[in-house]
Parts: C-alpha cells; sequence; structure tokens
C-alpha cells in the first residue's frame, strides 16, 4: 500500500474533520444525507466513512436506545423474564429475544447481567429506582 503525501494526509483529516461535525450536527442522517452534504454516492459515502474509520451504520451514530429498547432493558434489569415481559408488551417471546439481541450488541455484552451493569454504568438504567412504566406480573 502506497504512502500518502503530506498534503493527502491533510486532505484526509480535513474530511474527516468536516464529516464528524456534520453528525454530531445531524446525529440521525442517512449515508443518502452524508453523500448530498459531501457532493458524493450514498456508496462513496459509506467508502469515505470507512477508509475515515467513521461509523458506516446510521445505528452506530444515532441514539441508543430507542423507547421500547429502554423498556425492555427497564424490564431485564428489574429481574423480569423474557416470558413476563413479552405478556406485559402483548408480543412473543422470540420478539423480546430478538430485542435482547440487539440491545446486547448494542452495549457488547453477553449476559442479562453483563447488560444491566453497562446500562446502568451508562446511566441508561438506575438500579435503586427501577419501575417499569407498564404493568406486569411477576
Amino acid at each position: 500500500m502506497a504512502r500518502l503525501s503530506r498534503e493527502q494526509r491533510k486532505h484526509r483529516e480535513q474530511r474527516k474533520e468536516l464529516i464528524q461535525t456534520y453528525l454530531s450536527q445531524h446525529p440521525d442522517a442517512t449515508l443518502k444525507q452524508i453523500g448530498t452534504f459531501l457532493g458524493v454516492s450514498k456508496q462513496r459515502a459509506h467508502v469515505l466513512l470507512k477508509l475515515l474509520g467513521l461509523p458506516t451504520r446510521k445505528q452506530s451514530w444515532s441514539k441508543f436506545p430507542t423507547e421500547r429498547q429502554m423498556e425492555i432493558l427497564r424490564y431485564t434489569a428489574s429481574a423480569y423474564t423474557n416470558k413476563q415481559i413479552a405478556a406485559a408488551f402483548g408480543v412473543s417471546e422470540w420478539t423480546i429475544n430478538g430485542q435482547n439481541r440487539i440491545i446486547f450488541a448494542k452495549l457488547k455484552a453477553n449476559t442479562r447481567a453483563e447488560a444491566v451493569a453497562l446500562a446502568e454504568e451508562q446511566g441508561l438504567v438506575w438500579l435503586d429506582s427501577l419501575e417499569p412504566t407498564k404493568t406486569a406480573s411477576k
């Protein structure tokens, strides 16, 4: 791989700063919007983000978690089972399992306990005042 010249490195850093500024001002921007801002296609915007070491998926720069995921996380932290959470939301247990997988991936957790601990560290839930807003039977 060829080394970049000083001018090329400077240009890359400027573009990276420009994209980071845009993403901080528009956290819900799509690749198409980023591409439009840069004057390139969304595919090229994806490649640029990857080359600059920036997140390439909207979930990586958008807000986490969604309201639904927060509710599920609160129930999980309150020691409800997936079956009980599913009953509270009126969905299948498989739906809750899928949401938990998404939550675990976003928190980079492997278990329910680890997810709750990481969520508490990040200020997403507080273990001393956990009261889910929906009612479910334990």
